[in-house]
């Protein structure tokens, strides 16, 4: 029992459609729906054909039930509604497989909310785009089972194994306003990007947490290693100046060396001194973290601490306590030092989430925020992935060598 051919379904849009000069001369978008409606009906008809054994008027000993009449029912697309007759069966229920009982929407429809709400669509937002589309609002239904379907997605990324060997961790957290309304409050949403010893960045996870304190560090990087972080591959661990993420990774990682970014020590510097002097003491404190090598990086500070010990004694001792940590990245390939010395790659990381939570003012619950976060990380990995962040580095240390003439 063969289906319907497309040589049958073009013969039934030409009975079906009184004005065939609408398709060429007329308004397009009623033009589609004719033939959308037609080319439904025929798969429909198709269907039911296979699933009875024979043909619509035709007699067979194969026959497995009758026919019953059609029944009609609004289908809805991504672009367009379209109401179709089904066919109906006298001894079992029959619905045709690109309608779901119960759905009112074809299964491309979820796909296609799904990925409206990954490219940074709020509900709302969708509910418009597709009322102004189809002139039919999208039912609660289908919006919940997209989301429900995003949740399942946000929790895979989560607990998904981390398989990588990673060579540098970068850790940082950032504040989103949360709950819309009088009742609106911040929250932490702690990141972890992994580079590993191909170079290629990815992002290990993320978690929510009311404030940033040691505890939530030390559970969140606990759970990085129990799905395959080792510690043992990691080099350097690089973060901002919180005491209680120094002591969790510490304490979750070992002795992993710790990179302190001096984007952050540099600003808290300029803020401890005067406006007047603020241009020499950066200026100095800068030739210590661009120094070639580290011995030239501890001359440096000697040389920086000399000069502003007595007028700031402050700020130089607590440059002075942390130097081991600000100048560990010069214990790492030198093509690395640049791109180690901050958490500036990071911070790439959260310029998008900014502006995912500045377009919709606040996160509407923990749900919301967690797809939110989700769309936009998952959408950096797939970005990253296969990419060598160390070659154009390389390429562009290889064009500032001079040439050396071998001959010579």
């Amino acid at each position: 029992m063969s289906s319907i051919t497309l040589k049958e379904v073009l013969e039934k849009a030409a009975c079906r459609i009184s004005d065939s000069e609408n398709l060429v001369y007329g308004e397009l978008d009623s033009a589609t729906a004719s033939l959308t409606k037609v080319l439904l009906e025929a798969m429909a008809e198709s269907e039911i054909e296979r699933r009875l054994g024979v043909r619509l008027h035709e007699r067979g000993e194969t026959r497995t039930d009758h026919r019953n009449g059609y029944r009609h029912r609004t289908v809805q697309m991504s672009y367009q509604v379209v109401e179709i007759r089904i066919p109906r069966l006298r001894g079992q229920g029959f619905v045709p497989s690109f309608l779901e009982p119960n759905h009112r929407a074809i299964g491309e429809v979820e796909g296609w909310v799904s990925k409206a709400f990954l490219s940074g669509l709020s509900r709302s937002e969708v509910i418009r785009l597709l009322e102004s589309t189809t002139g039919c609002r999208p039912s609660d239904d289908l919006l919940r089972r997209v989301q429900l379907d995003l949740d399942k997605q946000v929790k895979a990324f989560r607990e998904r194994s981390l398989l990588g060997r990673y060579q540098y961790l970068f850790l940082d957290a950032a504040w989103a306003k949360d709950i819309v309304g009088i009742n609106a409050t911040r929250i932490c949403i702690m990141t972890a990007v992994g580079v590993t010893h191909t170079g290629e960045k990815e992002i290990l996870g993320f978690e929510r947490t009311p404030t940033e304190n040691e505890s939530g560090w030390r559970g969140f990087l606990s759970r990085l290693v129990e799905r395959g972080l080792k510690p043992t591959d990691l080099a350097l661990v690089i973060s901002d100046e919180h005491n209680g993420l120094l002591n969790a990774a510490s304490e979750a990682l070992g002795d992993v060396p710790h990179q302190l970014c001096w984007a952050h020590r540099m600003r808290n510097v300029r803020k401890a001194v005067a406006a007047a002097d603020r241009g020499e003491v950066v200026a100095g404190l800068k030739l210590v973290y661009d120094a070639n090598h580290l011995r030239g990086a501890k001359d440096s500070f000697r040389l920086w601490e000399q000069r502003w010990s007595d007028k700031y004694p402050s700020v130089v001792a607590s440059v002075r306590e942390d130097l081991g940590y600000l100048l560990a990245f010069y214990n790492c390939d030198d093509l690395h030092w640049k791109y180690l010395r901050t958490s500036n790659p990071i911070e790439r990381v959260f310029r998008e989430l900014r502006r995912q939570q500045y377009g919709c003012g606040a996160f509407a619950n923990r749900d919301a925020c967690n797809r939110a976060v989700f769309r936009i990380f998952n959408w950096l990995n797939e970005l990253w992935k296969g990419k060598d962040i160390w070659e154009p580095r390389s390429r562009k240390n290889k064009r500032r060598k001079p040439h050396v003439d071998k001959a010579a």
